[in-house]
């Protein structure tokens, strides 16, 4: 019989941090209410200040590379999300670009999502960091982590994965690219509740939970692909 005594002491330790932090997560993904849309009506200007610069330099560097700036989308998801969100859309419209700036319970956060979807139905994503890695168990979503410091990479790399998957982007219809990428995100979490994933509160389907079995196999794969993500620099896995 297997006897875990006779592992090495720092291999024990290192499995009991896995099994405590996926536990964890597990029940933090479970118990936790989340949005299907967190964004609000578009506006011209952020709802809260950026003393980082992120915003400014990333939403400058899009609108050179040919992106198109929709607005700003405040954070409806109330007072402790103090975040603003700049909307824009690539010219050939098959990528839809969110930038996110704020707090979350006053802890700074920023990050820069590049979605396109697919002529299949599926959608891929490429961001810059990775608390904003959204893991989709369902395989409707597709990720990408590309830790770069400038937006020129971060679209460079979101294009290459492209076309190193063979993905027929499906465009956006002009003047409805915000609506669609709203579509896009009920059609994601539609997915994921298809298959057990999630369980919507209401017959409105804007908010939803986690099951339990999509909680353990959404934490469990979530913090593995971290670490290993974070140990290879987001290079392995590429796509998750």
């Amino acid at each position: 019989m297997f006897n875990p005594d006779l592992l090495p002491l720092w291999l024990r330790f290192f499995l009991g941090m896995v099994a405590f932090w996926v536990v964890f997560l597990t029940i933090v993904f479970r118990l936790e209410k989340r949005t299907v849309s967190p964004y609000g009506n578009l506006e011209s200007t952020p709802s809260f200040a950026d003393p980082t610069g992120y915003a400014a330099r990333w939403v400058a560097d899009a609108l050179q590379a040919g992106f198109v700036l929709l607005g700003w989308a405040g954070d409806v998801r109330g007072s402790v999300y103090q975040c603003s969100y700049a909307l824009l859309v690539s010219g050939d419209r098959t990528t839809f670009m969110v930038i996110s700036v704020g707090t979350i319970m006053k802890i700074p956060m920023q990050g820069t999502w590049l979605h396109t979807p697919a002529m299949d139905g599926r959608s891929f994503n490429t961001t810059d960091k990775q608390a904003g890695v959204q893991i989709d168990l369902s395989g409707n979503w597709t990720n990408q982590l590309a830790i770069v410091s400038r937006f020129s990479q971060l679209l460079q790399k979101h294009r290459d994965w492209l076309q190193s998957l063979n993905v027929l982007p499906r465009g956006f219809t002009p003047n409805r690219e915000f609506a669609e990428f709203k579509e896009l995100r009920d059609q994601h979490f539609r997915s994921m509740e298809r298959v057990g994933l999630i369980r919507f509160t209401d017959a409105s389907a804007t908010q939803f939970y986690y099951t339990f079995p999509g909680a353990a196999k959404t934490a469990t794969w979530s913090y593995l692909v971290g670490v290993i993500r974070g140990l290879s620099q987001g290079s392995f896995p590429r796509s998750a």
